[in-house]
């Protein structure tokens, strides 16, 4: 009765750019659902833990429409961050917060804007990482590969662990490798991706952050006396670094176990991973509204209004909105990154 989910909702989803903007982030789109990926995160986990126990991070710009889209949520467990400074103080803000509510809780802390196709077989393992936080441990899930991606951090997995049965020890975790690297992991066997998904008690976790990050702890002392007013909270964001908590606590931290998953888990981390959400037709394009392809293949094409038609191409991008237009090759889907960043020095801000 004392798990309570945390769900990470800070992200802008810049990739995702023309659809995805300031007041509708990432974690707000819908794809081929009728909820958006981040009320679908809170769904999944509803066997865990009831709404009372429900929480979200969000910064300032999309709290009230990230709130909205998970009307069970209570409005006190809504945690806005005045600034964006990475997870390491996302988490370390909630872990207060949950604690500060429940001295007995253990967190689940989940990203807001992940697919996940069988959420019976995610709900299994959190349990199974559940029982390991209740004994003072720190555990992240991990996803096993289905191919050597280069765009994911892994987890090498250690002894396993004799307290809970399909767990590990952690033991390290692996930055982002070459494609020769990823290829000799995934052959090699026992690494799984780093999804970035915890289980633990706030205390353990304010412990390791006190140890790796001790700025940080001290900030999160002094928005705890300062019960956490939004002014206090404000002072204290200005201070802070912003720092991952992979790079900035758990590859510090000790005692960390893995619990590997396989539950058709996707990041959705540009537009040519939509395939993972929505299902590609026999060419291999995936599509989403009113669309035309005469001799198109390997393409995703996105109407959000109006019509896009396209012909006589392979591995192409073309998202279409009312006030914008994105066309890039598939493989370079992960620089639309790069628009944004021109939009904002061109001072279009209408358009980001």
């Amino acid at each position: 009765m004392n798990v309570h989910i945390v769900v990470m909702a800070g992200g802008s989803g810049t990739r995702f750019w023309p659809v995805s903007r300031h007041h509708q982030p990432k974690q707000l789109l819908r794809f081929a659902n009728k909820k958006s990926l981040l009320a679908q995160t809170f769904d999944r986990v509803r066997a865990l833990a009831t709404p009372s126990r429900w929480w979200m991070v969000v910064g300032e710009s999309h709290a009230k429409a990230c709130a909205a889209a998970v009307p069970k949520l209570p409005s006190s467990h809504v945690l806005v961050e005045p600034q964006a400074k990475n997870t390491a103080a996302a988490i370390a803000y909630a872990a207060l917060s949950v604690r500060r509510s429940d001295p007995q809780a253990v967190m689940v802390v989940l990203p807001a804007d992940h697919f996940v196709r069988n959420g019976p077989a995610l709900c299994d393992a959190l349990k199974k990482a559940v029982r390991l936080a209740r004994e003072d441990r720190i555990v992240t899930l991990g996803i096993e590969p289905t191919y050597p991606e280069t765009g994911y951090g892994y987890i090498e997995r250690g002894k396993p662990d004799r307290a809970v049965q399909g767990s590990f020890a952690v033991k390290r975790f692996i930055e982002k490798p070459t494609k020769e690297r990823a290829i000799q992991l995934v052959t090699k066997g026992g690494f799984d991706w780093n999804a970035g998904m915890f289980v633990m008690k706030p205390s353990i976790v304010e412990t390791e952050i006190e140890r790796s990050l001790p700025d940080l702890h001290v900030a999160m002392r002094r928005i705890e006396a300062g019960d956490a007013k939004p002014r206090v909270v404000k002072r204290e964001y200005a201070t802070l670094r912003s720092v991952s908590i992979d790079h900035g606590v758990m590859e510090k931290a000790k005692d960390l176990a893995v619990v590997p998953v396989s539950c058709g888990w996707s990041d959705i981390g540009s537009w040519n991973a939509t395939g993972s959400v929505i299902e590609p037709d026999g060419a291999g394009n995936v599509t989403r509204g009113q669309t035309i392809l005469v001799d198109t293949t390997n393409s995703v094409v996105y109407a959000e209004d109006g019509v896009a038609g396209v012909v006589g191409v392979d591995g192409l991008v073309v998202v279409r909105t009312k006030d914008a237009t994105l066309v890039v090759p598939s493989n370079r889907a992960q620089d639309v990154r790069a628009i944004v960043e021109q939009l904002k020095e061109r001072g279009w801000d209408a358009y980001l």
